[in-house]
């Protein structure tokens, strides 16, 4: 299907005050805001004119383009029925670099006014890019487009609004379905020219289901064949769009990304609470202009481009163009090594007089399975002789492996590879040239890419303010990790924003240096446990310093069920002490009323006593 059924800016525009007016989901009317004044034969004039610049460019682009992509998938010599013996350094290179370039998650930044509410907005419209990035797999998507850009000399992402999903989405084109003008550049990751042209692909019923005005033309074109794939091409300006089919053109359109001015009644009297009415009775409207985050009118696509001299669109070359000839060197070193090696395995020399063409053939497959020759007459070393091939110069193999350094040079991934880092023997060695890999990678393309995913959060920004007319959710982890939702519409925007990447967020880090230095700064108690978990990549680096403090303070309170049986058995020790000490205080009242009644027995018996002294 085509990349623009997920784009419901151009055909379903729920607010019917500056989009279309959404019916079928498919299909729509076009509202005079939205109606595009010019003819149709003047897009059509405007189209052939366009592909006429394109084409001679679009043949000599293509040539490099698929001399890359060959390069990339190991095509490196003309197709034979014997594979030929590739080192692919280009692939491993390429694969390297784009995992490092693209690991660090960009981090958004947005700006208000300072204000208690501006900042509020700003927090929500945060926390809302936050959540569209991860719902998107942004990461992955900047991925291939970085990936295009390395092997087509230039990398595009599409923005616009998901039909399926209901909310914002972007894709990664390939540049090839592209058509641009020759003269145009790109600057600050915006494409600097009037016109784009995509190559898009639907069924015909699907087409039909799309732009049912041409249903018969599209009938006819695939002669009552519904399910015939077609394609045809969207135009897009900064100030309009429009569909074509060879020279027919499908439908037209305002560009749909964008809040236009309306007309809205004056409010109403305060005394009679009616709206003011004009001469012809009706109610008094006013001009409104409409809110956009964008001070003008864009193209929804962002471009990457590094390797450019302002003379074109694409890259005047890229890493894969500079290291198609160390490729070739590699190929060519090995292809030696291999001969050599086969050579080295000997030959068999046999003499005429002793043995026909047939025969030695024979005697030579049974040398190499370990069999025996026969020679009918004569000695047997005038008959049969064994030749082995010169060992190579040392030189060889040397050159192959600094071809092979010199191509992860230019990529700046020779320190991210083990055969990179297989001369450096010590830890300290293999960090430090891993560590100016991430360095090269970062100075070279992070920097663009954070210009790029800039760009894109803006656009992002522009597509709530157009499209947000209903409260969306969200939920993003807060402060304490914890689940937190938002919701935002665009009316909530009610000062102007200032948005872009945190600066260094996408720069590559390597992370045994991060954490080594977390160990260190830790040890040297240079740093807080919340930071110090967080450098070490932990899930959730608070709660791990919370419970190194519990650790410390009370090591059972992090085991709450030892701390119930702690408290149980603390309990059980309590109630059995208490019984004890209650057991012993009635054994000493027991010893003690005993006692008392002992004394009492004795001193009746020294009363007794005494009576009986005292008798005459």
């Amino acid at each position: 299907m085509a990349s623009d059924t997920l784009l419901k800016g151009y055909y379903t525009l729920s607010d019917d005050v500056n989009k279309t007016i959404e019916s079928d989901g498919l299909d729509s009317d076009l509202l005079p805001e939205l109606s595009l004044k010019m003819s149709d034969k003047e897009l059509i004039e405007l189209k052939r004119d366009w592909m006429k610049k394109w084409e001679p460019y679009a043949q000599l682009i293509a040539k490099k383009q698929e001399e890359n992509e060959n390069y990339w998938l190991g095509q490196q010599f003309s197709q034979s029925d014997k594979r030929p013996l590739i080192d692919n350094l280009i692939f491993e290179s390429l694969e390297t670099f784009l995992p490092i370039a693209t690991r660090p998650k960009a981090d958004p930044l947005v700006e208000s006014d300072n204000t208690k509410l501006g900042n509020a907005i700003a927090d929500k419209v945060r926390k809302m890019l936050i959540y569209i990035t991860d719902i998107l797999s942004y990461n992955l998507i900047v991925k291939q487009v970085a990936r295009y850009w390395a092997l087509y000399m230039l990398g595009i992402m599409k923005v616009g609004w998901s039909m399926k999903e209901d909310d914002i989405t972007c894709v990664a084109v390939r540049p090839q379905k592209l058509i641009l003008d020759p003269k145009a550049t790109i600057e600050k990751c915006e494409y600097v020219g009037y016109y784009i042209g995509e190559y898009l692909e639907d069924t015909a019923s699907d087409l039909i289901l799309r732009f049912p005005k041409k249903g018969e033309f599209i009938k006819d074109k695939v002669h009552d064949k519904m399910g015939t794939m077609v394609s045809y091409i969207l135009w897009t300006t900064d100030e309009y769009v429009f569909w074509t089919l060879e020279d027919e053109v499908l439908a037209k359109n305002k560009n749909p990304h964008w809040n236009y001015e309306t007309r809205q009644p004056l409010p109403a009297d305060e005394f009679t609470g009616q709206p003011p009415l004009g001469g012809d009775g009706k109610p008094q409207t006013h001009t409104v202009e409409g809110k956009n985050h964008f001070k003008n009118k864009k193209k929804p696509y962002i471009f990457l481009s590094i390797f450019n001299l302002g003379k074109h669109p694409h890259d005047d070359t890229n890493l894969v163009q500079q290291n198609l000839a160390l490729q070739d060197l590699i190929n060519k070193r090995l292809s030696q090594i291999d001969k050599n090696a086969d050579n080295a395995n000997g030959g068999l020399i046999v003499s005429g007089d002793s043995f026909t063409q047939e025969q030695a053939s024979k005697a030579g497959a049974a040398l190499r399975n370990g069999g025996a020759i026969w020679v009918p007459t004569g000695p047997v070393d005038s008959a049969v002789k064994r030749d082995s091939g010169v060992p190579l110069p040392n030189f060889v193999y040397e050159s192959l492996i600094d071809y092979r350094n010199e191509l992860r040079n230019i990529f700046g991934t020779r320190g991210s590879t083990p055969q990179g880092t297989v001369n450096e023997h010590t830890v300290r060695g293999k960090l430090i040239i891993k560590g100016q890999d991430s360095d090269r990678i970062g100075g070279g393309i992070s920097i663009y890419l954070e210009q790029f995913s800039d760009c894109v959060f803006n656009w992002f920004v522009q597509l709530m303010y157009v499209y947000y007319d209903e409260p969306h959710m969200a939920m993003v982890l807060g402060k304490e990790r914890t689940q937190e939702y938002i919701q935002l519409v665009n009316t909530d925007f009610s000062s102007k924003l200032l948005v872009g990447v945190k600066e260094g967020s996408m720069i590559p880090h390597d992370p045994v240096n991060k954490r080594n230095e977390a160990i260190e700064l830790w040890s040297a108690q240079g740093i807080d446990p919340i930071t110090f978990f967080d450098r070490l990549e932990f899930p959730n680096p608070r709660e791990a310093a919370k419970n190194l403090f519990l650790w410390k303070a009370d090591p059972i309170a992090l085991f709450p069920d030892l701390q119930a049986q702690q408290q149980q058995q603390l309990a059980l020790q309590q109630q059995q002490q208490s019984a004890l000490q209650q057991q012993q205080s009635q054994q000493e009242q027991q010893i003690e009323l005993k006692r008392s009644e002992q004394d009492q027995k004795n001193k009746l018996q020294q009363i007794g006593l005494a009576g009986l002294v005292k008798r005459p």
